[in-house]
């Protein structure tokens, strides 16, 4: 996600978007911050990991603005230089070219994530799975162009033998991966809302407790704004041509994440192909579901469940979210406009 104060960016480099609203983001006077409180927080933005930050927090004696600026890069740089998928020299790319069946050494805590990535991959059906890589590059959703022609039945299904989390394993002591066929992992579906969860985790250890984190769209809200209130977050409208506001909610010591597909999507000969891609068949999504927006502890959870969610369509997500207590929000596409739908324990968030 990208920054919601300069609009070029936001034109140029949304992809997956909730809109943060605390006092000097975009929406800010629809949502009714003052001057006086706008004054009180302070903040920083900045670019890493292909996207946006920003760290709000309640101005307070003995908190260094510099220090955040510099601690909130550091951080992201730290997991940038680890998973990225674009920078040869990463941790990730390593794996990614290490042989067949042989452990390759990782840090801790890309293990970790790796390893709760299968855990949600488990508990979703596979409807999240780090392995869709190859996928996301062959329909034209990585780093190279859109394809001229969409992939074909014979070229996805060669794609079919790597694709999958079974093929992953973990070992913590000492930290390293093993792949059982030629599958390479993709963090992204993850890694934004982990970057918020790793600069949350700083500010708390630095003694700010008052604070709002927001990296690609996944955020996380801590503690109160100024005047007392908690914060509050917009979730947009899934439309591509539109920045409104579709449903405020209010959260504190949680984290919020969207996934939708009103943006990143390319038509070929009147057939519309979003980059919400389905690990079982191999293909984009085709459901009325336009974005789903989830509530919970962890930005890392809560972005990949929001992607699995994305995958699963409205009506089975919807039944899935309610089967595993998860606080999930549905904007589906009719053709009247839009039309919501929330999980049992997401209302608990909406603002009154």
């Amino acid at each position: 996600m990208i920054l919601a104060d300069n609009p070029k960016l936001l034109a140029t480099l949304l992809q997956k978007t909730s809109l943060a609203i605390g006092c000097a983001l975009m929406l800010t006077l629809l949502l009714g911050c003052s001057v006086s409180e706008e004054a009180k927080i302070d903040a920083v933005t900045g670019l890493a990991m292909g996207t946006s930050y920003t760290v709000k927090w309640v101005a307070k004696d003995g908190v260094d603005h510099a220090a955040i600026a510099i601690g909130a890069k550091a951080e992201l740089a730290r997991i940038e230089a680890s998973m990225s998928t674009y920078m040869d020299s990463s941790d990730l790319s390593g794996f990614n070219g290490a042989a067949v069946d042989e452990w390759h050494p990782v840090p801790q805590a890309m293990a970790d994530l790796v390893s709760r990535s299968i855990d949600i991959s488990r508990q979703t059906g596979g409807a999240f799975d780090v392995t869709v890589g190859p996928l996301v590059d062959l329909w034209g959703f990585g780093p190279d162009p859109v394809p001229e022609h969409i992939p074909s039945d014979l070229a996805l299904e060669a794609l079919r033998p790597v694709i999958g989390y079974q093929h992953l394993q973990v070992q913590h002591q000492p930290a390293a991966l093993l792949k059982t066929a030629a599958s390479s992992i993709d963090l992204s579906a993850i890694a934004k809302g982990y970057g918020v969860d790793a600069i949350a985790a700083w500010l708390e250890s630095n003694d700010v407790m008052d604070y709002l984190v927001e990296v690609g769209g996944e955020l996380r809200a801590h503690g109160r704004k100024p005047d007392g209130s908690i914060w509050r977050i917009a979730i947009e409208t899934p439309a591509a041509d539109a920045r409104q506001v579709y449903q405020v909610v209010q959260v504190k010591d949680m984290a919020v994440a969207t996934s939708g597909n009103y943006r990143n999507y390319y038509e070929q000969h009147g057939v519309r192909y979003s980059h919400t891609l389905d690990p079982s068949s191999l293909r984009p999504v085709t459901h009325k579901l336009a974005s789903v927006t989830v509530v919970d502890a962890s930005a890392a959870t809560a972005d990949a469940l929001a992607t699995a969610l994305m995958v699963m369509g409205g009506k089975q997500g919807l039944a899935w979210a309610e089967l595993h207590h998860v606080p999930a929000y549905f904007i589906m596409k009719q053709s009247e406009g839009f039309v919501a739908q929330s999980s049992t324990g997401f209302d608990t968030y909406l603002e009154n």
